[in-house]
């Protein structure tokens, strides 16, 4: 497990515990504090896990490092005394927790701490959750310009609970492990990265010291959740070195019975003026210990700091020791999936290598394919995708000689104003840098058309509307009806006219609702008597104003 990427469910309790940390400078309810108790038992939650695969991992290692101590005898050492130094500092942040809850909620230090299971009791049972002041006293003091290093109570009991010693010692625990793993500079990165309590900038900006950021004036709920996430790192950090290490010592023990060749192809699409190219050597393999091949998913990706796929996946069909591989083409373009080879030494641990497949999908020629329909419409976003049989789509340009044609989230979006036709064209980059126009593929250019009036669920096609239809209609809506695109046109004016007592009453609404007096007129409607709703104005999303016409309805009671 190296690369410091967090696997998804860990990225979600860390944004949950920034959001409601940055909720509680508003001085929000108490339920957002309550918040801070599934943020505390999610990181609790990671640690056991961590430890569970830990106590696995160091058990197989004390075996083998018993049954041949010239090989795994120094290894083990080394990871026996990150495994020490890490069980040490999560007691250490144990005490710390118990230490706060205890002396804000007037308890006794074993009403909270149990000493033989070192466990704290839960946040769900603390009842001062948004109390800062006793955190504040024993971890930083009353002065954030100069954190204090000691903490004494009223009994005259000192402690080194303070932020200042919990962040030296996590600084030591961090220097043990980089020392123990430099042959994996990416592991260090990754550990650094983790372990960096260095100066932070507060929500205004400012540097502020990592102390005095986490633990001053920072209620309880806060402070225990952020420990309980430092524990949840200390035991990662723990288990992507004691894997390191084994994995180290493992390198040189594979054993394997055959050979094969390997041919790796940069590409296999050459266009005139390129070359073929491509990586030929010798691959070795076990044929009594076949591997299990995983491959992700569309969209899966391998998450290095747990050594697993971040998603759903399948297991490659095997002929003997090699997988076959079989996709379906997926869409013009660049396609990209990853997954992971698990393969486990005789008398070994598992060995995870994570692999991705790259391939160009192509046509047979130019290919320009409107998402929606082949038509460009004025005013709105037009979703198209653009391919060249032999390019990737970093080396494709298109261009639209009326209108504008970007990047989007899946293709590109072509945008016109004007005219009735619109050419594309892409431009190629070849592989000894020269450049090929290719096309153009012509498309169409119309307006967006007019959206139909409803009132009451009715339009134009309806002749009478019912009573409590005609009473409980809300107002008037655009309804864009047989077309494509999810636009949206938004009433801005309206009349309703009908006679009331033999006299002629006309009333106008300036939005899309029925306005007070509108409601008053239409509840004295008589059965068989005419409605007419006219003057409809609809504003679409390109800003043009249409004229809607009218509608007319006989009321039936």
């Amino acid at each position: 497990m190296a690369g410091g990427k967090l696997s998804p469910r860990q990225q979600m309790i860390n944004m949950m515990y920034l959001v409601l940390t940055a909720l509680l400078a508003l001085n929000v309810s108490k339920s957002i504090l309550d918040s801070f108790i599934i943020i505390d038992e999610g990181q609790v939650t990671a640690r056991t896990a961590f430890e569970g695969k830990l106590g696995q991992s160091l058990g197989n290692f004390a075996q083998l490092a018993q049954e041949n101590p010239e090989k795994y005898g120094e290894p083990y050492e080394k990871a026996s005394s990150i495994h020490t130094a890490a069980n040490e500092l999560i007691t250490h942040i144990n005490l710390i927790k118990a230490k706060c809850i205890a002396k804000t909620d007037g308890l006794e230090m074993d009403q909270v701490y149990n000493a033989t299971l070192d466990t704290v009791l839960s946040l769900e049972f603390v009842a001062s959750k948004d109390n800062y002041d006793v955190n504040t006293e024993i971890m930083i003091g009353a002065e954030p310009a100069s954190p204090r290093t000691e903490y004494s109570d009223p009994e005259g009991d000192t402690y080194n609970y303070t932020a200042l010693e919990l962040k030296s010692r996590l600084e030591s625990y961090r220097d043990l492990i980089t020392g123990q793993i430099v042959d994996n500079p990416k592991l260090i990165e990754s550990i650094n990265a983790i372990f960096d309590y260095g100066v932070k900038k507060d929500s205004e900006g400012k540097d502020v010291a990592w102390e005095v950021l986490n633990f001053y004036h920072v209620p309880i709920a806060a402070t225990t959740s952020l420990l309980s996430k430092v524990q949840a790192d200390i035991r990662n950090a723990e288990n992507d070195a004691i894997g390191n290490m084994f994995a180290e010592v493992e390198k040189s023990s594979y054993k394997f019975t055959e050979l094969t060749t390997a041919v790796i192809p940069q590409s296999t699409n050459v266009t005139t003026g390129s070359s073929y190219e491509a990586d030929v050597f010798l691959a070795a393999y076990d044929a009594q210990n076949v591997p299990e091949i995983r491959l992700g998913k569309p969209g899966v990706r391998f998450d290095s700091t747990r050594m697993e796929l971040d998603g759903d996946y399948d297991l490659v069909t095997m002929e003997g020791t090699k997988g076959k591989v079989k996709l379906p083409s997926g869409g013009l373009g660049q396609q990209q999936r990853e997954g992971i080879i698990i393969f486990t030494p005789v008398g070994g641990q598992p060995v995870i290598e994570p692999f991705k497949l790259d391939y160009n999908v192509v046509a047979p020629t130019l290919v320009v394919s409107p998402t929606k329909m082949n038509v460009f419409y004025k005013g709105v976003d037009n979703p198209v995708t653009v391919g060249v049989p032999g390019f990737l789509d970093k080396d494709v340009s298109p261009s639209i000689s009326n209108g504008s044609i970007s990047k989007g989230a899946d293709g590109y979006v072509v945008k016109v104003t004007s005219g009735t036709e619109a050419n594309i064209s892409v431009t190629c980059n070849l592989p000894d840098g020269s450049k090929k126009t290719l096309g153009p593929a012509k498309f169409r250019v119309k307006s967006v058309p007019d959206p139909v009036a409803m009132f009451g669920g009715k339009g134009t096609g309806d002749a009478t509307i019912k009573f409590n239809e005609l009473t409980a209609s809300q107002g008037v809506a655009a309804v864009m009806k047989d077309f494509d695109f999810d636009l949206k046109f938004t009433v801005t004016k309206f009349n309703i006219s009908m006679s009331v007592g033999g006299q002629f009453i006309s009333k106008s609404s300036s939005n899309n609702r029925v306005t007070g007096e509108m409601k008053e007129m239409l509840a004295r409607a008589k059965n068989g008597q005419k409605v007419f709703v006219e003057g409809i104005r609809a504003k679409g999303p390109d800003g043009t104003v249409r004229s809607l016409g009218s509608l007319a309805f006989k009321v039936v009671k």
